[in-house]
């Protein structure tokens, strides 16, 4: 029986694509003098911003990636929760279920594109990008939150969006659902569960 849940944010909390992707395509175009298309950068969603850079060929990757976040924090007017996730937070809360985070964003992004939202307080415990020295799609990030939250990864479940949410469930051995409401190329992405909307979590931790 699930009695924790661990999620991802961006792509699974927080509908954060559009905000990301312009930040990216002006970091790109500054750095590179390059026009990206929206469709080339979607595999770097969900990476660590250091990382994107790294894999994008930016040849300053720490300054363009201090430039990333820059630009994400003032495009966080565009970033949403996914409907129906504050009240399957509720729900899971009501029932005594576990629920944290563990997210690529560093602490600052953290701050700015999610805390604002208000449904932090639901969160037992959060591991940033900045929590770890190697990130996902590496088991670091969620082996140090079981660490810290001391719960059973046997009846945890982490739900993501990317192929690297699914490969750091993996490597942690914890069960993974991919929130298909945000999912990026689901056709590659081996989930236990598949879920298409916030309330199918509930059925799955047996709440509905």
């Amino acid at each position: 029986m699930i009695q924790a849940v661990i999620f991802d944010v961006d792509g699974t909390l927080l509908n954060s694509d559009q905000a990301i992707i312009l930040a990216l395509q002006q970091v790109l175009r500054e750095e590179k003098n390059m026009e990206y298309p929206s469709e080339e950068l979607i595999p770097v969603l969900g990476m660590t911003s250091e990382n994107s850079m790294n894999l994008l060929g930016v040849p300053d990757v720490t300054h363009a990636a201090a430039k990333l976040t820059l630009y994400a924090k003032r495009n966080a007017h565009l970033m949403t929760l996914y409907p129906g996730i504050e009240d399957m937070l509720k729900k899971l809360a009501g029932k005594g279920i576990h629920t944290g985070v563990v997210t690529s964003k560093t602490s600052e992004e953290f701050k700015f594109d999610f805390v604002p939202h208000g449904i932090s307080e639901y969160f037992s415990h959060i591991i940033c990008a900045d929590d770890t020295s190697k990130h996902k799609p590496e088991p670091d990030p969620l082996i140090k939150y079981v660490e810290q939250s001391r719960i059973d990864p046997t009846t945890t479940l982490y739900v993501g969006d990317t192929l690297f949410d699914q490969q750091c469930a993996n490597g942690a051995q914890i069960d993974f659902a991919i929130a298909m409401w945000g999912a990026k190329q689901p056709e590659r992405t081996v989930a236990k569960y598949r879920l298409n909307r916030p309330d199918d979590l509930l059925r799955i931790v047996g709440l509905e």
